[in-house]
């Protein structure tokens, strides 16, 4: 049964406008015509075709703004997060449920929503070659852009599961909403979609066969960005169960000096709705929930709170960067920081590296941090097999002791480490050092 909006013109009188429609596409391609001609054969057409659809006038009950203003510009990719202002005293920990829509925002949800499944079941408008290219399909991700957090709460509650999987695979749609949405919508869509809004968790196995993954579920944490002293700082970093020491004593090292911290501060901003975006030296922003990787046991897996929460974001953010958590398991500390300065880095043998070389590089606010030796080259030295230096794993240089040993910082927290110069030179494989800017 056609819908009451429907003609009722013959298939073959409908199929004759299409392949008028279809033809006159082709000259006004070819021909290059102007659009204001187009814009005219474009109104012809649909008078003959009597589709309100392609209409250029409003309809009764349209919204003033339900369709972007078309200023000529595609979708940036960089989503303006809702503003402080518009947030008001909204919960921001993702946990306690936030105000009802009102009736307002439940008209612009239902609105939307009609555009999005709109966009969703029309992706090619095949039957409406006059939209072939042009600038009349709406993008959802502009409208999403524009939506208050309650606007965005009234939308998804309209949209079935699979329409929300479908927008949520559209590029750039969990970036606009976790710059915007309540952190309690964003846990809801994760559970529809998983790996939509947080980043992928490595499978574990046992013995070749699937086990139950000790890594269970991500939770909802609250606490400060800093610590006491309203700064990163070294002892913040807890490295957990991911083999993610490299990016651990990169960050490390970076919170150990002046420079590293500014550079830090400046890459984490705290966005209105609770999520953290982050922005690395090559330009990318990534954005964050402050929702974090639990065990079995409700213990944080990786990055471990001290209380400070920055490593555990900038953790994230990383692997959200790389396209999961299992992307950043190994890694060289040079590496690390690195992709936190934008600048290059110097690599040495540690046999080669003096005593005036370190001072130096800390004086100069430098960042330094060491590699150690894999299990099969630690095989046969007794620091390692003692438990005083572990194999295939970085520190950070923090300094010397009163005897003039050198500092080693442990990135998991504890089992730190203090080394004579010869043992320095003879227990470690390699220095990394970056200049931080």
């Amino acid at each position: 049964m056609r819908p009451p909006d429907d003609r009722g013109e013959g298939a073959a009188g409908y199929l004759a406008v299409v392949l008028l429609i279809v033809t006159v596409a082709g000259v006004v391609v070819s021909s290059g015509i102007p659009r204001d001609i187009v814009a005219g054969i474009k109104g012809a057409v649909c008078g003959l075709a009597q589709d309100r659809e392609c209409e250029g006038e409003r309809r009764p009950g349209d919204s003033t703004t339900a369709a972007p203003v078309d200023d000529g510009k595609e979708w940036s990719g960089n989503p303006l997060p809702v503003g402080r202002d518009e947030w008001g005293n909204r919960p921001t920990d993702g946990l306690r449920k936030p105000p009802d829509p009102t009736e307002e925002e439940i008209r612009r949800g239902k609105e939307v929503a009609g555009q999005i499944r709109g966009h969703l079941d029309d992706d090619f408008a095949w039957h409406k070659p006059w939209t072939w290219g042009g600038d009349d399909s709406p993008d959802p991700r502009d409208a999403l852009s524009r939506m208050s957090p309650g606007e965005l709460n009234a939308l998804f509650g309209e949209l079935s599961d699979d329409e929300i999987r479908r927008l949520l695979d559209m590029e750039g749609v969990p970036e606009i909403l976790k710059v915007r949405a309540d952190q309690y919508l964003l846990r809801r869509l994760e559970e529809i979609e998983p790996h939509s809004i947080e980043p992928g968790v490595p499978a574990r196995k046992s013995g070749g066969n699937e086990s139950t993954n000790p890594i269970t579920r991500h939770e909802y944490m609250t606490g400060p960005l800093f610590g006491e002293s309203g700064r990163p700082s070294l002892i913040d970093v807890n490295q957990g169960a991911l083999g993610d020491c490299w990016w651990m004593a990169g960050l490390g090292a970076l919170a150990h000096t002046g420079k590293g911290r500014e550079v830090l501060e400046g890459m984490i901003t705290q966005n209105a709705n609770g999520t953290y975006t982050v922005r690395f030296p090559d330009g990318e922003s990534v954005t964050v929930t402050s929702s974090f990787v639990r065990r079995q046991d409700g213990s944080v897996a990786y990055a471990q709170p001290a209380p400070a929460l920055w490593p555990l974001i900038m953790e994230k953010a990383l692997a959200e960067k790389e396209g999961g958590y299992k992307e950043i398991d190994g890694g060289r500390a040079g590496e690390g920081m690195e992709i936190l300065t934008g600048k290059p880095g110097s690599e040495h043998d540690a046999e080669d590296v003096t005593r005036s070389d370190l001072e130096r590089w800390l004086k100069e606010g430098k960042a330094v941090t060491v590699a150690t030796f894999s299990k099969d080259g630690a095989a046969k030295i007794d620091a390692y097999q003692a438990g005083r230096i572990y194999a295939y794993h970085s520190y950070v240089v923090r300094g010397f002791t009163g005897d003039g040993k050198v500092l080693l910082y442990n990135p998991w927290g504890y089992s730190h480490a203090s080394v004579t110069m010869e043992e320095f030179n003879n227990l470690l494989r390699r220095v990394d050092v970056n200049d931080i800017g």
